[in-house]
């Protein structure tokens, strides 16, 4: 499965985000490659923006923890599956 990476809102004004020190990095949530788009991340918090990149295309220190496990745990999830099928003969022994 592909996912998407949706940028997290700020919680305050963009006035507020220019006087702050430092630049602003949103944190980014996983929401899933599918028609039609997700209403909610992975994690299960509502985005209004459009996902312009892959969540592979972010770096891991700006992920959504709870969304990096998510994606972590399907993946293993679908690798295992892959595995299992592989082992099967097709010939039947």
């Amino acid at each position: 499965m592909r996912y998407l990476a949706v940028p997290e809102m700020p919680r305050h004004s963009f006035w507020a985000s220019l006087r702050r020190r430092g630049y602003f990095s949103p944190e980014w949530h996983a929401v899933t490659d599918t028609s039609p788009k997700p209403i909610k991340t992975l994690c299960g918090q509502s985005y209004t923006a459009e996902a312009h990149r892959t969540w592979d295309q972010t770096t891991s220190s700006d992920r959504c923890s709870a969304c990096e496990h998510l994606v972590m745990t399907t993946g293993k999830t679908r690798g295992a599956t892959f595995i299992a099928e592989g082992i099967s003969s097709p010939r039947g022994a």
